[in-house]
């Protein structure tokens, strides 16, 4: 009996633990998602500038759209960059961002 309690207690806990994750994901501060966003819609071209116009937010991750301006050769091109970001693990630690 104490056995199935503590597997009941258990499920609860991990319930509950990847549902305050998911909500953190999607609903806490990211400010370390925006700020690897836009270094993944630069890339290494330099000089370049990145300005947010949209973003999505869900539990496994975050997509963001960016209006970039490059100069290249003395010539400024610009155009629009969808980012997709997640975390390394499903839930937990830092942002990973590539260009989609």
């Amino acid at each position: 009996m104490e056995g199935r309690t503590l597997l009941r207690i258990g499920v609860v806990v991990t319930c509950l633990a990847v549902t305050g994750l998911g909500y953190r994901n999607s609903n806490g501060d990211n400010s370390d998602a925006v700020a690897a966003a836009t270094r993944a819609a630069c890339g290494a071209t330099e000089p370049c500038s990145a300005s947010l116009e949209q973003q999505s937010r869900g539990s496994f991750g975050h997509e963001y759209a960016f209006r970039v301006e490059r100069t290249a050769a003395g010539k400024k091109t610009s155009g629009q960059v969808i980012v997709a970001c997640q975390r390394e693990l499903l839930l937990l630690g830092d942002w990973a961002c590539k260009p989609k």
